[in-house]
């Protein structure tokens, strides 16, 4: 890890995804950046249209699998509409 959780940082730090303390495709949420991030709420967002994420304080587990391929580190619409129909 080339930064302390939930610090930007150059090189590897940099792939810190928004919000989120890990980066690397785990995370925490650390702020309350979209609707969906809650402080403490943790999975991944893989490359392959995967994404899974566990809310500990709602006992809420959210589970996406898809055949679509991610070519960029922000994550894509579809992503964001599971997330926030997850968060509701």
């Amino acid at each position: 890890m080339a930064a302390s959780p939930g610090r930007r940082g150059t090189g590897l730090g940099a792939l810190f995804l928004e919000g989120q303390g890990w980066g690397m495709g785990g995370s925490v949420d650390i702020a309350v950046t979209e609707p969906w991030h809650v402080p403490g709420r943790y999975g991944w967002v893989g490359g392959t249209g995967t994404t899974a994420h566990v809310v500990p304080a709602t006992g809420t587990v959210a589970v996406l699998l898809t055949q679509v391929g991610e070519d960029n580190p922000v994550p894509q619409s579809r992503l964001r509409d599971f997330w926030r129909a997850a968060a509701a």
